[in-house]
């Protein structure tokens, strides 16, 4: 059975950088959740670089290779006023969750280290 932890907001910044060494190099994926019950899910998946907090914006970086090149991808998640942490059931972290004052989620769901899936 899968956990969520909700995280402090004094902690957000050590968290993500505990978060990101962690995590580094997972493959990884934004999902959308918005009012309503509208569901959009990224296409391109990425390997988890890093994610940084500057105010209430969180960056996540990815990286991909594309015709051999290795290029990276900056995604800006702004309005952040809450992160959650979901638990694969070998305790290690499945999804980030970043939701905005609205209650709409932006969720970057990793490839589990259980089963393999994403």
């Amino acid at each position: 059975m899968t956990q969520k932890s909700t995280v402090e907001p004094s902690t957000w910044n050590d968290f993500l950088t505990e978060f990101s060494e962690r995590n580094k190099g997972r493959r990884a994926r934004f999902e959308l959740f918005g009012q309503g019950g509208s569901v959009r899910e990224e296409s391109q998946e990425g390997h988890f670089e890093k994610a940084t907090l500057g105010g209430r914006t969180v960056t996540v970086i990815r990286s991909y290779e594309s015709q051999g090149i290795k290029k990276s991808m900056e995604d800006e998640i702004k309005d952040v006023h809450g992160v959650e942490v979901q638990f694969d059931t070998d305790g290690s972290e499945d999804t980030i969750e970043f939701m905005n004052h609205n209650g709409d989620k932006t969720v970057l769901r990793f490839e589990s280290l259980v089963d393999g899936s994403s």
